[in-house]
């Protein structure tokens, strides 16, 4: 039996479904309140505005991001590109079906600069964790950049990559974290 998911995780639910069948700036908290199965009154309890409610959809994206690195990472070997690698393994080995929310949400940050600074800070925290495990800034800087384009690309759909090709880059940005640069 699984556990008992909270109203307040049911709504973020429910708003993210709504968000990948209507947009972002399509969703209403009526919707979304429906969608979730609760009362207009129980969602203004956990979100007052749709921003809140957006901030919760980004917080848990951000999240799940990082839970997703730090799983990588607990599967290499020590070293200074260690924090680089795990970056590119849960970015480019996500599970993809999230992606449909990625597309809508990138949409509702540009149109909302509030919502910016968590996804800023989280990205802040991110390059720290790479200077401070010992790798060198710009080389994990240029992988990192790199394995965001291919992602960017898939959640957008517009990726030309094989599954090969895919692989191919994403191995030889693993090889480029390990090499020396001169």
């Amino acid at each position: 039996m699984s556990p008992r998911v909270s109203s307040y995780d049911a709504i973020v639910d429910a708003a993210e479904a709504v968000v990948i069948e209507a947009g972002a700036s399509h969703m209403t908290l009526d919707a979304v309140a429906a969608k979730a199965g609760v009362s207009k009154g129980g969602l203004l309890y956990h979100f007052p505005t749709k921003v809140a409610l957006l901030e919760a959809m980004i917080s848990r994206r951000i999240k799940i991001r990082e839970e997703s690195r730090k799983r990588a990472c607990s599967k290499l070997p020590d070293g200074p590109t260690r924090e680089v690698k795990g970056y590119v393994l849960s970015a480019l080995f996500r599970d993809q079906s999230a992606d449909r929310i990625g597309a809508p949400i990138l949409a509702a940050l540009a149109h909302n600069p509030k919502l910016v600074e968590p996804v800023r800070e989280a990205i802040r925290k991110l390059y720290a964790g790479f200077i401070s495990s010992g790798a060198k800034f710009e080389q994990a800087a240029i992988i990192a950049l790199a394995a965001d384009g291919l992602w960017l690309q898939e959640i957008l759909s517009i990726s030309p990559f094989s599954k090969e090709q895919r692989n191919n880059v994403i191995e030889e940005l693993l090889r480029l974290a390990d090499e020396e640069i001169k």
